[in-house]
């Protein structure tokens, strides 16, 4: 049970290499890094961590989930297990995704979930003149991935994500990467090191602000 005071970390878990995956040391090098500087600072946090890889449920929307959905929100029904998935990013005080660089963007598993966290009433309502606004709490959310070759400006998954947060009312993304650690020739090991200097400057900026 989350204690009084302790704030959120939802870590979302798209690394399906598992322990192999390059993308999950440096997801877990930011999460000790920001929960240190946390302790540090009198603050206390819980971390859950959703490994989507072993979500045996996790499937796009068919039709037929499709009209569920539909009739339930159309009763105002939330209580179904369907919406859980939005409740956790609702409820969380600080996101952190960890999604290696798949053809462009991100393995499918995250989108799914994401698709299954944007929900009508839940994460996000309509005002009177029809503009959305975000119901997530969290203030910030860390995105970081790896990738064999340079992304350059083909960062879809993050632009993606940008984009939710900004539908969520998550104002503030952070951005940390290890790019081209296959091309041959090139040192992965200080491709490694220099991306966690990264993340520990970013921590260090959100643990700031």
């Amino acid at each position: 049970m989350k204690k009084k005071n302790m704030k959120k970390l939802l870590f979302l878990n798209a690394c399906i290499r598992g322990e192999a995956s390059r993308t999950l040391e440096l997801s877990r090098f930011y999460i000790d890094g920001f929960i240190a500087g946390e302790k540090n600072a009198g603050r206390s946090w819980e971390v859950e961590e959703i490994c989507l890889d072993s979500l045996n449920d996790l499937k796009p929307l068919d039709s037929t989930e499709l009209a569920l959905r539909d009739r339930l929100l159309a009763e105002r029904n939330f209580g179904h297990k369907m919406f859980d998935h939005a409740k956790k990013i609702i409820s969380a005080d600080h996101v952190v995704i960890g999604a290696p660089y798949w053809d462009l963007q991100f393995p499918a598993l995250l989108k799914i979930y994401l698709e299954r966290c944007s929900v009508t009433g839940l994460t996000f309502i309509y005002n009177d003149e029809g503009i959305p606004e975000g119901q997530c709490r969290a203030e910030s959310l860390m995105y970081i991935t790896t990738s064999g070759s340079p992304i350059g400006n083909m960062n879809y998954g993050y632009d993606y994500v940008c984009g939710l947060c900004r539908l969520f009312g998550i104002p503030k993304t952070y951005f940390a990467s290890a790019e081209g650690l296959d091309i041959i020739g090139n040192d992965a090991a200080k491709i490694m090191a220099d991306a966690k200097v990264k993340i520990t400057d970013v921590i260090k900026e959100i643990q700031s602000s």
